[in-house]
């Protein structure tokens, strides 16, 4: 199936956040996690869709979620969550076909009853993956403080102060946005997330920062901080929780001074997406 912005369902409600970056490992279905559960919190209507069709990290941590929530000893907020199936035929274009459908049946159910919509994608060039893209109103990107990260936005050269040609991912949004604009004359607000940086800065991320800013003008994306690497999020995956679900710090629950910076580290993140009526005072924390 060929892509065409045009065939993509149409959203008039809901903003649409998508997670996406070709390159594995930078942490996308972490930062979908956290961004569905702090919109939930704040009181917000969210859909979360799973398009990470192998891996299916969202889905599996919302199927723990749901669990726990039977027994839990405090509410639990939980999405409309939706998770395509992987099209069973040989044939490429019937699975497409098919998985284009559940797709679009997913958004249609959304996209007057939701206020955000957040989707995960997986970390490869697909049909669902460039329809996600052309359907985004805030496309978040993941990126660990790396060169090998930067090198699917742009080709780097051995001389840092120097950039190469655009990369391929960054030529998929690229695409993204022009197509949208022809659709339905739409902006997609670009934001690359420095995510799992660690906590002392090194000469490397202060390079990193440096060529991304300096790209950010020619690619127009933003940057924002992210998450760091914190044992914590591996921990509560299994309950489905994340630290905006435990209990207010001072009340005997063990808290330390690495829980409260991680629930700041999410509070921040929503404040530089500037996503629509969400106020600072209406974030969880």
């Amino acid at each position: 199936m060929t892509f065409d912005a045009a065939e993509a369902p149409e959203l008039r409600t809901a903003h649409v956040i998508v997670v996406a970056n070709e390159k594995g490992g930078s942490g996308k279905s972490t930062l979908s996690i956290h961004l569905a559960v702090a919109l939930l919190k704040a009181g917000y209507r969210v859909a979360t869709i799973d398009l990470d069709i192998r891996q299916r990290t969202l889905t599996r941590f919302f199927e723990n979620r749901a669990s726990w929530a039977k027994t839990a000893p405090w509410q639990i907020e939980l999405p409309q969550h939706f998770a395509p199936d992987r099209g069973e035929s040989t044939n490429r274009l019937d699975n497409e076909t098919a998985e284009f459908a559940v797709f679009a049946d997913a958004i249609g159910e959304v996209e007057h009853d939701y206020e955000f919509v957040v989707i995960d994608t997986p970390a490869s060039d697909s049909y669902l993956m460039r329809l996600a893209h052309s359907l985004a109103d805030t496309l978040i990107s993941p990126m660990n403080d790396s060169f090998i990260d930067m090198d699917v936005l742009t080709r780097v050269h051995h001389d840092r102060g120097q950039r190469g040609r655009v990369a391929q991912y960054a030529e998929i949004v690229i695409e993204a946005r022009r197509k949208r604009r022809l659709v339905d004359n739409g902006l997609i607000d670009w934001i690359l997330v420095r995510n799992r940086v660690a906590t002392l800065q090194t000469n490397n991320a202060r390079q990193v920062d440096q060529a991304l800013r300096k790209l950010a003008v020619e690619l127009q994306f933003r940057v924002a901080d992210g998450l760091h690497d914190r044992v914590i999020f591996r921990e509560l995956f299994p309950m489905g929780l994340t630290m905006l679900d435990l209990p207010q710090p001072g009340l005997g629950t063990g808290f330390s001074m690495s829980h409260v910076a991680a629930r700041q580290e999410v509070r921040q993140l929503l404040r530089t997406l500037k996503l629509p009526g969400v106020a600072d005072s209406m974030v969880a924390v």
